[in-house]
């Protein structure tokens, strides 16, 4: 008997091969799937407070005060408008700052702290930010580690970032320390890029 001419044994044959064609298949559409579903998890960038890239100093500033918010100060620096912002309504937000290039939103800094915070209540904030950012955008990237001493003032900075195609976040935790004294202050700084 051939085994090549054998009527039975073709049908097998296309049998099997299809089966295998299918699991590939199958398995392809699960890795797919999973990338997929990856990609779905971090979730879009975008400016605090409702905000837009590109706003008038002016537009920004009538919203803030629709928040009660105070305008506390504003500085020129080398062709930047700072605004100083307190009485956001944020729990822990000590003050905000709005940075414009050429009258053009561009950058935001939120200060977050608390005087009654010991060091353990403020890595739990910082911890706490972190992890909320990271399942949100994906891990980020440290880009700052550093300690040094200044006139017996300890003082230590820890920073990650995170970065999309036109906005970056930055998390930073800055802690001094001299004798008993301690200030400890963790701060936000979204930027358009």
């Amino acid at each position: 008997m051939d085994f090549f001419r054998d009527d039975r044994v073709l049908p097998l044959y296309l049998h099997l091969f299809t089966v295998m064609r299918l699991s590939h298949f199958a398995i392809l559409v699960a890795i797919l799937c999973l990338v997929a579903g990856e990609a779905s998890a971090v979730q879009e960038m975008k400016p605090p407070f409702g905000m837009t890239w590109g706003a008038s100093q002016k537009s920004v500033e009538k919203i803030l005060l629709g928040t009660k918010a105070k305008i506390v100060g504003r500085k020129d620096l080398k062709g930047r408008t700072a605004v100083e912002v307190e009485g956001i309504p944020q729990k822990h937000l000590l003050k905000a700052l709005f940075y414009f290039d050429s009258d053009a939103l561009s950058e935001i800094e939120l200060q977050y702290g608390c005087a009654e915070w010991d060091s353990a209540r403020s890595n739990d904030f910082w911890d706490g930010a972190k992890n909320n950012i990271d399942s949100k955008y994906g891990d980020g990237r440290l880009v700052a580690n550093e300690k040094t001493r200044e006139n017996d003032i300890k003082q230590s900075l820890t920073g990650y970032q995170w970065a999309q195609a036109y906005m970056s976040l930055r998390l930073f935790l800055y802690t001094a320390e001299k004798d008993s004294d301690f200030l400890q202050r963790v701060s936000l700084h979204y930027k358009q890029m």
